[in-house]
């Protein structure tokens, strides 16, 4: 029998020829027979790697970017070099169009491999499987532990001593990822204009790191909301520990189970993406009864920067965000007026997630074997491959973040004139601000 290159080197070449500048990337089998990178491309390209058959059989029934994440999921897929220069190789590789003749080819080539022989193997463990109607209560609870209920201890290692699972702002690129996270917490508190005894709502509280800064540098008092029960559990502590019991408190609560307003200040970091798009309106309007009526609300999430589906794709929906959905930013916006919530002020702070989930790549893999130990081999590479991923879609555009500030709009109501500028304290970045990776230029 051929081996496993020679039966697959027609149909890879037919996507080679197609794909711009060809195939920057080898591709090495099971039964050790590869197929080098296009002559004209580097010599020291990384390799994908099917260490089993079983990963072109689950590429085989479950075509494009399901069946690649279970082979990588279950460590039959692997990439044998530096896994964000792998990815960002093979993106035109893989989109390189399939044409009718293609699926003659390759069924060919997969009858004499004997895969079409072989039974599917099982989804991995770690793949989600909710339960109920979407977007209610009891499943976004369900979809949150799958996501947040791993392991504080887990996070704490990959996100650093603030514990901030959301991105940094960086005034240079010389910044560690725990001063870029406190300047981006005391941005947020600059934005809301935060004054001593405050009421403070966090929604999506997370391990309670704004509240504490907010309690701590500006005096207010603080109520947080969560649904996963580590979360809560960990910010509780850390509460304790900071000396605001009493003064900051962190609810396992729903955010639509929230009456107690009205709060003079509202904030939301990295929540909304669980939200689900038919709950837009639920989500504005909630806050905007829970405000005073000069209070300000902000909101920071991720969003689409192309009107296409507001899924996240098989990978995430599957192992890392469940049921999470992305808006582009006029959805957003156009919702947030609709909940009668006059747009402040809006920033995009895109090039620095790119740079945050680099930093959270290089702590998970300074500790990757402590993550295995802690939440198995599977879901450390869910992460590894995640934060890789999500940082290339934030370089190349495909997805952006935002910090919305809104107040309710009163029609007819005076209100005086006030300017605001919410330039984080240190030195604001220049676009050309040297780097030794360009791509990752702040601006």
């Amino acid at each position: 029998m051929a081996s496993a290159a020679a039966e697959l080197r027609p149909l890879i070449e037919r996507l080679d020829a197609r794909a711009p500048g060809g195939r920057a990337f080898g591709i090495r089998f099971w039964d050790a027979s590869e197929l080098p990178p296009s002559p004209t491309r580097e010599d020291d390209a990384p390799a994908l790697v099917l260490r089993d058959p079983d990963a072109l059989v689950r590429i085989v029934r479950a075509p494009g970017e399901l069946g690649l994440a279970r082979a990588w999921v279950s460590g039959e897929l692997d990439v044998d070099g530096d896994l964000e220069r792998a990815m960002a190789l093979t993106e035109d590789w893989r989109h390189a169009p399939l044409r009718t003749a293609d699926a003659l080819v390759a069924l060919r080539a997969i009858r004499r491999l004997g895969v079409l022989r072989r039974p599917e193997p099982e989804p991995p463990a770690s793949e989600a499987r909710l339960t109920g109607r979407r977007h209610s209560s009891a499943r976004d609870a369900e979809a949150i532990s799958h996501h947040y209920d791993v392991s504080n201890a887990f996070y704490r290692r990959m996100l650093g001593p603030t514990m901030v699972y959301s991105c940094a702002y960086f005034a240079s690129l010389d910044d560690t990822l725990e001063e870029a996270q406190t300047r981006k917490l005391d941005l947020v508190c600059r934005k809301l204009e935060l004054q001593p005894d405050e009421r403070l709502l966090d929604i999506g509280c997370g391990w309670g790191s704004l509240l504490i800064h907010a309690a701590t540098a500006y005096g207010v008092r603080g109520v947080g909301v969560t649904v996963s029960q580590q979360q809560a559990a960990l910010a509780r502590e850390r509460i304790a520990q900071a000396g605001l019991t009493g003064r900051v408190e962190v609810r396992l609560q729903d955010y639509r189970e929230v009456s107690d307003g009205p709060y003079d200040k509202i904030s939301s970091i990295g929540m909304f993406e669980h939200v689900g798009r038919a709950n837009l309106p639920v989500y504005f309007s909630g806050a905007r009864q829970l405000l005073r009526p000069e209070g300000l609300f902000l909101n920071h999430g991720i969003v689409r920067t192309a009107p296409v589906s507001t899924g996240l794709g098989p990978f995430s929906e599957r192992y890392v965000f469940p049921d999470g959905e992305l808006h582009t930013q006029g959805v957003v916006l156009s919702a947030l007026e609709d909940a009668g919530l006059e747009v402040l002020d809006d920033e995009s702070l895109r090039p620095h997630y790119a740079e945050t989930l680099r930093r959270w790549a290089a702590n998970h893999d300074a500790h990757r074997e402590a993550a295995i130990a802690e939440i198995g081999a599977e879901r450390e590479r869910v992460w590894r491959l995640h934060n890789v991923g999500a940082a290339l879609g934030f370089e190349r555009g495909s997805i952006s973040v935002h910090q919305v500030l809104t107040m309710p709009l009163e029609v007819g109501a005076r209100r005086p004139v006030r300017v605001r500028r919410y330039e984080p304290k240190g030195r604001r970045l220049s676009v050309a601000e040297p780097s030794e990776k360009p791509a990752a230029q702040l601006r």
